[in-house]
This record gives structure tokens, sequence and C-alpha cells, in this order.
């Protein structure tokens, strides 16, 4: 299998560097503009034990390809998927797999959808968050323990992660975690003070906090408190709150701390933490990115199927996305996110 991954930056070598373990995958192309990725990108690479698989070239390079790719990766900034994405697919890619966010405003990413529509190809967007064992079984938890049963609240506090960098993520998770068809944005706030971007002044990325309520066929079920705070450093905690229960977890603790209620109590809810068994620590390893990208991939081989999203089925997530960023003071509809 031929798999051409646009963007040799941080993103693509990790996609690379995952994908390279499988037999199943023979050559990897890594395309890049910039001189300087290319470089860092071969010097990178110049110790994997996987090297022979390896090829990186410039767009011009392209031309020379003999060869046709069965998977395309597009891992550059948010400021031209569609390009690429019309190359991958004449390049026989019927597999793609996309970084988030698809655009910088929501107009950009239906357009995007619509075009992946009108080609009737596979294309998934890289929410891996739907890849990481931890967060699978905190989902099936969450639906088979007694105490969970009922209204949650979720918060998240955390620091300068970026709400389009990393706050995707979260929220494309909590619609997959309350299976929810429909949210409502209660309140928000985008904080004036921007998160510069390693990827150039060109971009940037926003803090800020919202108050997002869940439903699913009008039910209403729970709601998530998150705070992206772009003057923190912090890397902070995930708190679920249910009826008799409590999850609280930290990745870079690795650690998850369940406090539950007897199931067999019957005393009411306003005897508080009454009836709770000691707290229950389980430690987790947080997997490498290029680990998650792996697994997609090798599952797409063996059961022609995918546990990322589709590009449709992401719209939901980018919509949550940019409603919670009209929040914003200093830019309008289109955002410099990448």
């Amino acid at each position: 299998m031929n798999v051409i991954i646009f963007g040799a930056g941080r993103m693509g070598l990790r996609h690379a560097e995952g994908i390279c373990k499988l037999d199943e995958v023979t050559n990897i192309i890594l395309v890049d503009n910039y001189t300087k990725s290319i470089e860092y990108a071969t010097q990178y690479l110049s110790t994997n034990k996987f090297l022979n698989k390896f090829k990186i070239i410039s767009n011009n390079d392209l031309l020379f390809i003999k060869y046709k790719f069965e998977v395309g990766i597009i891992s550059t900034t948010a400021n031209n998927r569609i390009e690429i994405l019309n190359i991958l697919v004449n390049l026989g890619c019927k597999n793609i797999l996309v970084e988030k966010p698809l655009g910088q405003s929501f107009d950009q990413v239906v357009e995007f959808s619509n075009i992946v529509n009108n080609l009737g190809i596979n294309c998934y967007v890289n929410l891996n968050m739907r890849l990481n064992d931890f967060y699978l079984n905190l989902y099936k938890d969450l639906k088979s323990l007694k105490q969970f049963q009922g209204e949650k609240t979720l918060t998240i506090n955390t620091g300068a992660i970026g709400i389009g960098a990393n706050g995707i993520h979260y929220l494309d998770y909590l619609l997959f975690l309350f299976e929810a068809d429909n949210v409502e944005i209660v309140s928000a706030e985008i904080q004036d003070e921007l998160i510069t971007s390693g990827r150039g002044e060109n971009f940037c990325d926003f803090g800020g906090w919202c108050v997002i309520k869940f439903y699913k066929q009008s039910k209403y079920l729970g709601k998530a408190i998150i705070s992206i705070s772009s003057m923190s450093s912090v890397f902070g905690s995930w708190e679920i709150i249910g009826p008799h229960g409590r999850i609280y977890f930290n990745e870079v603790q690795q650690k998850r701390i369940d406090v539950l209620r007897f199931e067999n109590s019957i005393k009411p809810i306003h005897n508080y933490h009454s009836d709770y068994s000691s707290p229950s620590i389980t430690e987790f390893e947080s997997p490498l990115l290029g680990d998650l990208t792996a697994k997609w991939l090798k599952i797409l081989i063996k059961e022609n199927t995918s546990l990322l999203p589709t590009i449709a089925q992401s719209l939901k997530a980018h919509k949550l996305l940019f409603d919670w960023l009209e929040y914003c003071t200093k830019f309008n509809k289109t955002f410099p996110i990448t």
C-alpha cells in the first residue's frame, strides 16, 4: 500500500511514524512546499528503522511520481484543504484522512463537505479521541454504570491548548459521549488575548469558556462547562458528575479517579456523599498520536470501516466550534486557526 502525506511538519511526521510500522504500508511519500520543513523531516526520519519506506519531496516533484496511492493524509494548514483534496483524488486515493479543523470558517467546512460528497470518496477527520482506548472505555462506563444513568455535568478546565487546535477534539468527543443530535450554547465568551501559533504569524488560536447543553430526540442529557484559558500554560483536567458518581482524570498525571455510591443504596439525593465507596484509582497511558493513526488505518484495511468520523459526521462538531468562536470581538465568520 502506498500512502501520501501532505505536510512534513510535526503532525505529518507523527502520522508517518505511526503508519510506517504497518506491514501493509510499503511506501510513504511526504510532500511539503517549504525547504526548511523538508530538511527537518529528512533529518528527523534519518534514524527511523523503516527509513526505506520514506521519500520526502516538494510539491513540484509530484510530477515525477509514477505510482498511484491508496491512502492520502492532509496535514497542512487549514487554509488550502480543497486544493490538496483534488490532488489526492487525481493520485488515486480512495481513502483520505484530513486534520482538523477542516477550514477557517463554517462556510469553508460545508464547501469541503459538499465537494467530498460529490466526489464519492471516503474521507475522514482526525478527531482521534474516538480512537483512544481510554476515552472509548470512558464512553462504555458512562453507558453501563448505574450511578451515571441520568443527567450528567462535565467540566473541563485547562490552559492555552487552543479552541481551534484542541477544543474541536473536545467538542466532537462530547457529542460522541452524550450521543447527542442537538446542542445549545447557553452562554460563552472568547478572550481578547490571542494564543500565538508555532505555524507562523498568519495563524493564531483562541481561549474562552462556554456552557453547552446536549440533547437527543429533544431529551435533555446534560451539560458541559468548558474553560480553555489563553492566559494559562496549564494542561488541565476533566470531571464528570452523575446522579450518584464522580469521575475525575488528568492526562498528564495519567490517573482516573472514580467515586461511586453503592449500587444498592436507597438513600435520597439530599444525603450527599452518603453510602459512597472509597476512591478507585486507575492508571492509564496516553498513546502516541501516530499510533492512533496506525490504529485507524489498520482497522480500515482489515475491516473496511473507520472509527473516525466522516466529513459529514463532523459537521456538528465544526458548527459548534464556529458558533463558540463567533463570540469573538476581533474576528467575524473567518478565524486564522489551523
